[in-house]
């Protein structure tokens, strides 16, 4: 999720400064709210590190090549043609930005 999150946290990122004060105990940056969402991405990544979860695709034996499978049976696996809905529509080139941020 840190991975998904730092990739849309523009499209709302007081959303995700929020998340970052209420959830996290972030100290919140009024005048750069992009630093506040980014230290609560950072705070999640932490935490999930912490109770054991891979940092990174590389902990779990994924490789760069792995991408294209990847991509391909999130997105058209969805019967959605080629995209995943949620916060933000994200399309194929957007999921494989984003397991590019995972290894």
């Amino acid at each position: 999720m840190p991975a998904v999150f730092t990739y849309v946290c523009q499209h709302d990122v007081m959303r995700f400064a929020q998340a970052a004060v209420r959830v996290w105990g972030c100290q919140m940056d009024f005048f750069h709210p992009e630093v506040t969402a980014k230290a609560g991405i950072e705070a999640l990544r932490s935490f999930l590190i912490s109770i054991g979860m891979p940092k990174n695709f590389t902990q779990l034996g994924a490789k760069e090549e792995d991408i294209p499978y990847l991509v391909n049976t999130l997105c058209n696996g969805t019967g959605r043609g080629g995209s995943i809905s949620g916060f933000v529509t994200l399309y194929e080139e957007d999921c494989r930005n984003i397991y590019q941020l995972m290894l």
